[in-house]
């Protein structure tokens, strides 16, 4: 597996992706839109795609690829993609707690608030983190001939 990337000020480290998941009926009382986020996480020589399921873990390995393309390349597929600059630990040891795709994106993004419990909530301190960006919204693809 690639090093991870200590990123330096200013640089994007990890990339937060929320998704609508409407065929889940576990996920379904969420916002829609924000059923699901996931994250992907700087390396050496690429990415890293980290992803907590109902059904596991998934981690894996991506190529190099610039942030707005990839960011673009989830809002085609119906996603908010937001970027993080220097993504790093959080100021104290973790609460015990369920493990959510939620809290694995809190936790690689260094974050200890936990009021922040579903994706939505997420993306709401996300975009008031002055560490954080919106890089790309959903595509419609209804309005495209």
């Amino acid at each position: 597996m690639p090093a991870v990337r200590a990123a330096a000020h200013g640089t994007t480290s990890l990339l937060v992706v929320f998704e609508d998941r409407p065929d889940s009926l576990w996920l379904r009382p969420l916002r829609a839109g924000f059923r699901h986020c996931f994250c992907l996480l700087r390396a050496d020589r690429g990415w890293i795609l980290c992803d907590s399921r109902i059904r596991g873990l998934r981690i894996m390995p991506l190529p190099e690829a610039g942030v707005e393309p990839l960011a673009r390349a989830y809002a085609r597929l119906g996603a908010h993609v937001v970027a993080l600059e220097g993504a790093g630990e959080a100021p104290r040891p973790f609460r015990p707690g369920p493990f959510s795709c939620v809290e694995l994106v809190k936790r690689l993004a260094g974050i200890d608030r936990p009021g922040i419990l579903t994706p939505f909530a997420l993306w709401r301190h996300l975009l008031a983190d002055p560490r954080c960006r919106l890089v790309a919204r959903p595509v419609d693809r209804r309005n495209r001939n």
